[in-house]
């Protein structure tokens, strides 16, 4: 009859050692899955929100929403998505709203909407743009006006916190950085610089970019050759 042989104390260290590594190897693969798909449902409702306004041009001549500081866009596109989950992003642990809303203004948010105001600022009126930048202004962007729609964002996830309902390109160096997410994926605690952002363009396209890729060297937020080349950013990025 053989005696049954216990592990030895080396034996059970070298087990537990080994573990050990093998979670430590395994743990980061598995929080990078994670954070993937939370990014990707984060695309895949920023793609919702791109469909939404080209559903919403075409029923209205191919204008966008106008913008308004009451009523806006999440409310004039809510037809047409529907769910006010789209309007967050899985990552976004402080978009603030009321989570019991029922209309889009309200509901928790992750995403602003570009206003284009660097086109508004060359073609209106004095009178016209103050109007404008106040939200009181009656007219509407034309999506036709996009010239680069591959590389125009539409939608663009901002800071948690914030309550802009529309990106505004009239003060660049505090608005474009201190108002959008540039870095929600991905990041490292150690590099404020790292991760990056989702946006979708004026083509229905979603892409991510890296932290800062989407504003320097060449500003995706603007429509006019001297607010996409506006290298100043890149200073301050």
């Amino acid at each position: 009859m053989c005696a049954r042989r216990a592990f030895t104390l080396i034996e059970l260290l070298v087990v537990i050692a080994i573990i050990a590594i093998l979670a430590g190897l395994l743990l980061p693969a598995l929080s990078r899955a994670k954070d993937s798909g939370r990014r990707t449902a984060c695309a895949s409702n920023l793609r919702q929100l791109a469909l939404a306004a080209a559903a919403y041009a075409s029923d209205h001549h191919g204008l966008f929403p106008p913008r308004r500081l009451a009523d806006s866009w999440p409310n004039r596109l809510q037809d047409d998505y529907d769910n006010l989950n789209v309007l967050r992003c899985p990552v976004d642990d402080g978009p603030g709203g009321d989570s019991t809303a029922t209309d889009g203004d309200s509901a928790p948010r992750s995403f602003l909407m570009n206003s284009f105001v660097d086109y508004f600022a060359t073609t209106l009126s004095p009178a016209d743009f103050r109007s404008f930048s106040k939200g009181t202004y009656a007219g509407s962007f034309r999506e036709s006006a996009i010239q680069l729609p591959a590389d125009t964002i539409l939608f663009g996830e901002k800071k948690s916190g914030r309550t802009d309902f529309y990106l505004d390109l009239t003060s660049v160096i505090t608005t474009v950085v201190d108002v959008t997410e540039q870095r929600r994926h991905g990041r490292s605690p150690n590099d404020p610089r790292s991760g990056g952002s989702n946006h979708a363009y004026a083509d229905g396209s979603v892409r991510y970019a890296r932290y800062g890729r989407s504003i320097c060297p060449v500003n995706d937020w603007a429509i006019t050759e001297s607010g996409r080349t506006n290298l100043v950013i890149c200073i301050y990025k």
